[in-house]
């Protein structure tokens, strides 16, 4: 039994990207792997993965570890009224215009009081904490963060190679995956006044690196609790951008959520990307259908939009009273104990 863990696993406080970089901003490749997060993934690679944890005890302490995040996570919603979530695809390149879009949308939605909140990857995550940072920037600052972190446009296809299910470390995609952070942590440095987000990463995804961008960073162990977690959250709504099976997973659970009314109603639903989401993916046909067919055709009309305009997905929330803690009220209800026994 492994008694010599490297992380904590109560915690009373979410985690900062100071804490999962300790025990300095990385500077190279041999610097990174000794950060925090990049131990606590090894680790966890090492005693499982993404299969069952085989040493029971480790397997406990990552249960209680998550639910110390979820305590963490409630402490943090009370202090907002209203929580939105962007969904997304991990390999929406940087620079690109459905990466611009959703970084407006989630500086204007911060601007407005919002508090964003995404998976806390790359791709659409990334633009989502990016958008939220630079909330008291500049139109010129945000340029000059566009342009550096568009140099590594997406993070290299060869991320899951980094560590092996015995630990040892494939170098060369350390450092592929490393000067795709690189940039990213450039450009925190150069936020004086961050605006305020919440990301929500997992190890079980470990070789895709937290945003340093987020504010506060709620990791997870247990992927099942982190999807569900994030739409229980969120509702003030969730802006679903371009992405594939996982953001189409998302959707669908969504509106199952919302069809059942799950957490007490509907919960606004956004398709960010008229032609991906009806062609590409004809994902809002099926939704209609879905709700119009079942006698749920007002709360579809009322509560679903989809628009290739960040302007028309602000104003749509926007319009949505505050949820009056209903997004603690929700995460509280999920979190019940039954959800800490085993790995989905």
């Amino acid at each position: 039994m492994s008694t010599t863990l490297p992380f904590s696993p109560v915690r009373s406080t979410l985690y900062s990207a100071d804490e999962l970089l300790a025990p300095g901003i990385p500077q190279t490749p041999l610097d990174w792997i000794e950060t925090a997060d990049f131990r606590i993934f090894r680790h966890f690679v090492m005693n499982g993965g993404k299969s069952v944890v085989r040493d029971s005890y480790v397997r406990l302490m990552q249960s209680i570890h998550d639910n110390s995040i979820n305590e963490a996570i409630v402490e943090l919603l009370c202090k907002h009224d209203r929580v939105v979530a962007v969904m997304g695809g991990h390999k929406m390149k940087r620079g690109g215009a459905d990466y611009a879009k959703v970084v407006d949308i989630a500086r204007t939605l911060s601007r407005a009081g919002a508090l964003v909140v995404s998976g806390g990857g790359p791709g659409a995550m990334e633009a989502t904490h990016l958008g939220a940072a630079m909330a008291c920037a500049s139109d010129a600052d945000l340029a000059a963060a566009m342009k550096l972190l568009s140099a590594v446009p997406e993070i290299p296809d060869n991320a899951p190679k980094m560590v092996g299910p015995d630990g040892n470390l494939d170098m060369a995609a350390v450092t592929a995956v490393f000067e795709w952070l690189k940039p990213a942590l450039a450009v925190r440095k150069s936020i004086a006044k961050p605006g305020r987000s919440l990301g929500i990463p997992t190890w079980y995804y470990g070789h895709e690196p937290f945003t340093p961008l987020a504010t506060h960073i709620g990791k997870y162990f247990q992927n099942s609790l982190r999807e569900d977690g994030l739409l229980a959250i969120a509702a003030g709504g969730v802006i679903y951008s371009e992405g594939r099976a996982g953001t189409i997973q998302e959707i669908f659970q969504d509106a199952a959520q919302n069809y059942y009314e799950s957490f007490g109603g509907f919960s606004p639903m956004v398709l960010l990307g008229a032609k991906y989401w009806t062609e590409t993916y004809p994902v809002h046909p099926l939704l209609s259908a879905l709700f119009v067919n079942n006698g749920k055709e007002a709360a579809f009309k009322k509560s679903v939009l989809m628009t290739d305009d960040p302007d028309a997905v602000v104003a749509f929330l926007m319009s949505f009273p505050p949820s009056e803690k209903k997004h603690v009220e929700n995460l509280e209800r999920f979190a019940a104990p039954r959800h800490y026994l085993g790995r989905k």
